[in-house]
């Protein structure tokens, strides 16, 4: 048998054991690394995510901007077209006044435009508005109602098209303004 000796042996012994701690430290080292790539991976990945959410409300509010926008140009291409029916129906109410087969004709295109959110000004016997009413004459009696509708006013989709044109009862005074 071979005998080795005690040195060699404490050589080969402390050879094997630097030789693991490099190993190791190699390993920690690999795995510091891979733990850095990981760290970032994930760090990177969040941004992204963050990145895809922000675009996407992005986009949503886009979406909505646009969508309320066409409204507003049908909306506003419908205000056109009505402003430009409501001396029609002004005709049809002084004709109604003379011949009341006009009555049904007007109640249709009154139907016809408040499909697309038209509607009267009702005002007659209520209490004078300055948002929806215009005076353009005073009567004496109660303050500040209604008495008498001189030009029909009219809402579109809860914006006020045109002032109603009223007469307006003041309390105590004589008829003082009466233009028509």
């Amino acid at each position: 048998m071979m005998t080795y000796n005690k040195k060699y042996i404490d050589s080969v012994e402390y050879d094997l054991i630097e030789t693991r701690k490099r190993m190791w430290m190699m390993e920690r080292k690999k795995n510091e690394e891979l733990l850095k790539k990981y760290q970032q991976a994930m760090s990177d990945l969040e941004d992204y995510k963050n990145l895809y959410m922000r675009q996407r409300s992005e986009m949503e509010n886009y979406q909505r901007y646009i969508e309320k926008t066409i409204n507003n140009i049908k909306a506003n291409a419908n205000a056109d077209l009505i402003k430009t029916m409501l001396p029609v129906l002004d005709s049809l109410d002084a004709g109604i006044l003379h011949d009341e087969k006009l009555k049904p004709i007007r109640s249709q295109l009154i139907k016809i435009l408040s499909n697309y959110g038209l509607k009267e000004i009702e005002s007659r016997g209520k209490k004078f508005d300055p948002y929806l009413n215009e005076v353009v004459g005073i009567v004496k009696g109660d303050d500040d109602i209604v008495v008498e509708e001189v030009q029909k006013g009219y809402i579109l989709n809860n914006e006020v098209l045109r002032t109603s044109k009223v007469i307006v009862s003041k309390g105590g005074n004589n008829e003082q303004d009466n233009r028509n």
